[in-house]
């Protein structure tokens, strides 16, 4: 059996005093379509430590100085660091439990995983693996961010098949064994969130007993071991990766939050498409051409039309999204992946797009699609809209 590649280690929290609701924001690669969502944020979190600071936002990705933002995150990272906005964890395995605004629970744990045991690749079988086909040319433009940082602050949530709930679950029995660090609102219709320390001495044992099980029952199940798949962050934990060098031990690892596929708090979400193109009615007629026995929505700027797809969920954004490869290939034009159907349908009538309504796969299907298949098409799931997406609390020195 190959070495767990998990560990306790280092965390960086933020200080006692410092305003959670100002210092957490959602995933950077959230609400890419919508720039008024992170202006807003920037209003609410204004003249406070927050780390919409020391982030990327990916809606900004096509600025024309990248650079210059870099820079800034680096400078304020650093700043973070000597101004002591940070208290360090020396064993920071937190156990999380974040609440949406519809008042469903999710929970998580997050720890270092070892990169060396990750891979995007199917053939590698590695016990950390991709879900979804992974874009080369998405990983340069993040290495030029992360490569210069101090600082790693996650939002890659990772999951684990494990239907009897030996991992995480058992925590939540012994709160009273752990140390409460953070208890907050999050802003932004973001919900709550609570973290706990979970005692090293007390737990790891327990963790790496129930984790080298599970393994175990992979094997079983699936016939190779296959221990963490990943459901968000697969680009920044590929990114990871390509900036692992081993003069530096601290960049082997990358922190992450661990969640059990069977929590009735993942629900796992479409990932809708809106395109922007030029000829609109010759990418419709051919998106028409793709038939089904399952009709779905299709925003047309701020009318609704309605097209027929395949029943089955991964068959279905498999020949969407491989029509909108070749037809922006041909015609040229620009696609995005939207979060929330309300969301879609807000975007394409305000900047005249082409919105295709998705549906969800089923839980299930996930790790067994992944061995045999390899990876899921491309955006094929989320787990959860993009308010319910993980905000940034804990950091974590890379240098």
């Amino acid at each position: 059996m190959k070495t767990l590649p998990f560990k306790f280690g280092p965390i960086l929290l933020p200080k006692e005093g410092i305003d959670m609701d100002k210092w957490a924001v959602v995933a950077c690669d959230q609400y890419t379509s919508q720039p008024e969502y992170w202006k807003e944020l920037e209003k609410h979190v204004e003249g406070h430590p927050s780390t919409l600071n020391i982030i990327y936002p990916e809606v900004y990705l096509e600025e024309e100085n990248p650079q210059k933002r870099i820079e800034d995150i680096i400078s304020n990272m650093n700043e973070c660091v000597s101004e002591g906005l940070f208290q360090e964890i020396e064993n920071g395995l937190i156990l999380i439990e974040r609440t949406y605004p519809n008042g469903i629970k999710r929970k998580g744990l997050t720890m270092l995983v070892d990169l060396t045991q990750y891979s995007f690749k199917p053939e590698d079988k590695a016990l950390i693996r991709a879900t979804e086909g992974t874009v080369i040319e998405r990983i340069p433009p993040r290495v030029e961010i992360r490569k210069n940082c101090p600082l790693e602050l996650p939002h890659i949530l990772v999951l684990i098949d494990d239907e009897k709930k030996t991992v995480i679950e058992p925590l939540f029995k012994n709160l009273a064994k752990h140390k409460l660090v953070y208890d907050s609102k999050l802003n932004m219709n973001g919900g709550h969130i609570k973290g706990w320390n979970v005692a090293k001495e007390k737990f790891e044992d327990k963790i790496e007993n129930a984790l080298i099980k599970l393994l175990k029952k992979s094997v079983k199940k699936y016939g190779e071991e296959f221990l963490f798949a990943v459901g968000d962050g697969n680009h920044s934990l590929a990114t990871a990766k390509a900036c692992y060098d081993e003069s530096n031990p601290l960049s082997k690892y990358a922190l992450v939050e661990i969640e059990n596929i069977y929590d009735e708090g993942i629900i796992f979400e479409p990932i809708h498409r809106v395109v922007f193109v030029e000829n609109k009615e010759l990418f419709i007629e051919k998106l028409k051409g793709i038939g089904g026995t399952d009709t779905a929505k299709l925003f047309v700027g701020d009318k609704i039309e309605e097209i027929n797809l395949p029943k089955n969920a991964i068959e279905g954004v498999d020949k969407v999204q491989v029509l909108i490869d070749e037809y922006l290939k041909e015609h040229g034009g620009k696609v995005d992946y939207i979060h929330g159907e309300n969301d879609l349908k807000e975007i394409c009538a305000k900047e005249n797009g082409i919105g295709i309504v998705l549906k969800s796969m089923q839980k299930d299907e996930l790790f067994e699609f992944v061995v045999k298949n390899g990876v899921l098409p491309r955006k094929t799931f989320s787990m959860g809209e993009a308010n319910e997406k993980r905000y940034y609390i804990e950091a974590r020195k890379i240098k």
